[in-house]
Parts: C-alpha cells; structure tokens; sequence
C-alpha cells in the first residue's frame, strides 16, 4: 500500500506538531536548558544572556572583521553547531528521558509550530491588504522601510545590531514573567496616586 501524500495546507496541526518534534528530536536535550534560559527560570538568567551576547559583540568591535567575514564566521558556527549538537548531545546527556521532559519538549515544539503559523498568517495577511488595498499597503511598508532608514542613519550599525539581538533573546523572557505589564501597572498607579492628590489649596493670608 502506497504512503498517502499529505496536502501541507490542509495537514492537521497534530501532524504538524509530530513532524516538528521530529525534525528536532536530535536537539531535544539542548533545547530543555536553552528554553529555561530564554525562560528566565533563574533570577541570574537575563544576566547571562546579556553578558554572553555583549562578550561577542564585543570581540566583534575589536577585531573590526569586515562584512563578508562575519557572515562567514557566522555561517561557519551555525554549521558547526548544527552538525555536532545531533551527535554530541545524546551522548552527553546520559540521564534516561523523563516524561516531564517529554512534556516541556512538547510545549516547545508547540510554540515553535505557532510561530511559524503566525508568520503564515502575518505574510497572507500582507499579501490580502496588497491585493485588496494596494495604496494602504504601500504607506505601510515605504512608512516601516522610511523609519528604519532614518534610525539606521542615527545610530551605529553595531550597537543598533546589539540592541536589537538582545531584545529578541529577551523577549521570552519578559512575556514569561509579564514584565511589561508589572511596570505598565506601577506606572498607572503612580500616575493615578498624582492625580488622586490634585493641586494643592494655597493657604489664605
């Protein structure tokens, strides 16, 4: 019996779930720890990955390579890495595989299969608007492309870089303990404790 041929667009999300855990299934063991760092699960965490992140950018201001190397040099690692964690990592890890393990590797494959469907969505969304509502769309990309140009012509294109990568490395961080919204939420009430004093009463002679 043949194997039946699966339409990507109409697969069922639980097929698309399986499908991820095994594209990663070699690199289960790195994810677990590299989640609950992203995740913030130690308090000295957010420390780590900015002091990781500005220890590269920092050899990166100092040897000063040009534009090919570093793509290179980056290449270069993300080969390397892709094709030692498959093959290191199981062997490293000898502690037999949980299933609460099984279950956070679970939850990670899920998040990675609803970013990529968010991306699916962002992209025929944009492609919607432009059929549907072509000078909408052109105000909005010229707008975006207009306010990068301008930022990228006051900043440095290093530190622009540096900034930038931490804040994508601490995002799921800040989502995961709310951090937005416990400062949005001291902010509001600061803002309410001003406006609850009001002016004060001058005192009469």
């Amino acid at each position: 019996m043949e194997n039946e041929i699966i339409n990507p667009e109409t697969e069922s999300p639980s097929y698309n779930l399986q499908q991820i855990k095994r594209d990663l299934e070699g690199w289960r063991e790195v994810l677990l720890p590299l989640n609950g760092l992203l995740h913030w699960e130690k308090p000295y965490y957010p420390a780590i990955i900015v002091g990781l992140n500005t220890f590269i950018f920092s050899l990166i201001w100092y040897f000063d390579p040009s534009v090919l190397t570093t793509f290179a040099l980056i290449g270069l690692a993300v080969s390397l890495i892709d094709f030692l964690v498959p093959i290191i990592g199981p062997s490293v890890v000898t502690a037999k595989w949980t299933r609460k393990q099984e279950e956070q590797y679970q939850d990670i494959c899920c998040r990675i299969m609803n970013a990529k469907t968010h991306f699916v969505n962002a992209k025929t969304t944009m492609s919607s608007l432009k059929a549907e509502k072509p000078k909408i769309y052109f105000l909005i990309v010229m707008g975006t492309l207009v306010a990068m140009a301008w930022l990228g012509s006051r900043m440095d294109n290093l530190c622009m870089t540096y900034f930038l990568v931490n804040l994508i490395l601490l995002i799921p961080g800040i989502r995961q303990h709310a951090v937005l919204q416990k400062y949005l939420a001291r902010f509001l009430n600061v803002c309410k404790s001003l406006v609850g004093k009001g002016p004060k009463k001058m005192k009469s002679s």
